[in-house]
């Protein structure tokens, strides 16, 4: 008998709604988010599972751990919420997005193929939004004392000094604090060792 699992993870707890073929509510339960334990629970659901869970932090963890438990699973990327929102709203959702094959948007999911090289690229991409708020907060607060900053030379550690005399001593430390967070030679650094991994 086919049983359609729809998984709605959290930090701490995981929602589970279970359904049948015809699309009959079988049962709900919230399990800790332990590996152990959601691999207990899906295990002790009966019959072929195909398993649905939407797309977040956990879900390459969760598809590499489950994977093997279950006929199917697929990671669903959500697009926008309409109705009520629950866990377990979201959980029988998924369920029967997985029963009737409406899942609008599956995302890929392999987690020991190009695993490395997905870090990477998703570390890359933090510390590149990192970099540019530094950048942003600098320009801030020389821009909140009526100083302009053209160009990029406001963030070169040469001439800094210069820079930071134009503030007022209440405002130099902790623009002092930014010029350190952004360093150049640092970015420069963590980048090229991201790429040559």
């Amino acid at each position: 008998m086919e049983r359609y699992i729809g998984l709605d993870p959290h930090g701490a707890s995981c929602t589970f709604g279970v359904v049948g073929p015809s699309g009959r509510k079988l049962r709900h339960d919230v399990v800790e988010t332990n590996g152990k334990a959601l691999v207990n629970h899906v295990r002790s659901i009966p019959g072929r599972k195909h398993l649905c869970l939407e797309e977040g932090a956990q879900s390459a963890w969760l598809y590499e751990i489950l994977s093997p438990h279950v006929e199917e699973i697929v990671v669903a990327g959500i697009c926008k919420s309409r109705g009520q929102k629950s866990d377990l709203l979201d959980a029988f959702r998924r369920a029967e997005e997985l029963r009737t094959g409406t899942i609008e948007k599956p995302v890929f999911k392999a987690p020991r193929l190009y695993s490395r090289l997905r870090e990477l690229a998703r570390v890359h991409t933090m510390l590149v939004r990192d970099v540019v708020r530094v950048q942003a907060r600098l320009k801030v607060m020389y821009r909140a004392r009526g100083i302009a900053t053209p160009g990029k030379s406001v963030y070169s550690p040469k001439g800094r000094d210069r820079w930071l005399r134009q503030l007022p001593a209440s405002s130099r430390w902790a623009t002092e604090k930014l010029h350190e967070e952004y360093d150049p030679g640092k970015l420069e650094q963590t980048t090229v060792a991201v790429a040559e991994r």
